[in-house]
Parts: C-alpha cells; sequence; structure tokens
C-alpha cells in the first residue's frame, strides 16, 4: 500500500474528488449505453438485447459495490426490469422486451447519484443511544411484551453513568 508525504496529501485528496465524480458519470454513461443498445435494437432482436441489457446492468451494478444502492434505485425508477429479492439480481420481464423511448429519455436525463444521494454522515453520541434505551426500557416497563428481558437495576446503573456526561455530549 502507498503512503503519502505531508506535501502530497491535499493534492491527492483533490485527486479522489475528481476521479470519484468522474466514475459517476462513467457509471451513468454504461448503464444508458446498455439501454441505448437495446433500445436501437432491431425487433427481430429485441428479447436478445433485453436479456443482454439486463446481464450487463447486473455486471455493472456488481462492479462497483459503493455506488450499487443508488444505481438499484436509479433501475428499479427507470428500467422495466424486476427485481429478484431471492437470488439479489435483476431479470428482465418476458412481456416487456422492448425498451420504450420516454423510458429510455428519463434514464438518459436522471443520473443514478441524483435518484438516491449519498446519506450524511451520523456520528455516534453513546449519551444519547444510552438515555434510547433507558426509554426503550421504560415503556416496556409500563407496557410489557411477552419475552422482555427488562433489568431495572440496569437502568439505574445507565442513568448513574449519565450522570457523569461531559457538558455539551
Amino acid at each position: 500500500m502507498k503512503t503519502y508525504t505531508n506535501s502530497e496529501i491535499d493534492k491527492h485528496i483533490g485527486f479522489v474528488a475528481r476521479d470519484a465524480g468522474k466514475l459517476q458519470v462513467k457509471i451513468h454513461a454504461l448503464g444508458v449505453s446498455i439501454l441505448k443498445v437495446w433500445h436501437d435494437a432491431p425487433a427481430k432482436e429485441r428479447a436478445e438485447q433485453c436479456e443482454l441489457a439486463v446481464k450487463r446492468i447486473n455486471a455493472l451494478e456488481g462492479a462497483s459495490p459503493y455506488h450499487a444502492k443508488a444505481f438499484n434505485k436509479w433501475v428499479n425508477m427507470t428500467c422495466p426490469f424486476i427485481w429478484n429479492g431471492e437470488e439479489s439480481f435483476w431479470v428482465s420481464d418476458e412481456t416487456h422486451t422492448r425498451l420504450m423511448g420516454k423510458e429510455f429519455i428519463a434514464a438518459r436525463d436522471l443520473p443514478f447519484w441524483k435518484v438516491s444521494p449519498p446519506s450524511a454522515p451520523k456520528p455516534m453520541n453513546v449519551y444519547d443511544m444510552i438515555e434510547r434505551i433507558i426509554d426503550q426500557q421504560n415503556k416496556h416497563t409500563k407496557k410489557p411484551v411477552e419475552d422482555d428481558v427488562i433489568d431495572v437495576s440496569l437502568n439505574n446503573k445507565l442513568r448513574e453513568l449519565l450522570k457523569d456526561r461531559p457538558v455539551g455530549a
């Protein structure tokens, strides 16, 4: 693994940002290109091109795990494929072997990263988590559910921990 010197780090962070954007654009361009080949296929080749398109879409989705979730949502919104939840891949809809122009244009004009933007980082606050545990245990104490395991003494220990909570935490 390569490491970077102090003077190289900022420059390479910029390269990562640039390259990440290029990769998103490339994934979208490949997805649209896959659909275009299918869309433009002659009538006698449409079923075959539909199968090839779904195979390629699955391969493209698997090629970049970091983009897979957003890409999957884009496919779901813009392509007439069916998600096979048991095996986690797209399959073609045998009744829909022709890609219509409106579907193609919608897919082309909507980049996958706009369908599902990445979520913002959520910092962990252990004190907030402890408060939620106490609240949840209190609710179950008032309205127990079968197989609940409630330890009131543990709740008291958790409250003691919160007393030592730093200011602002």
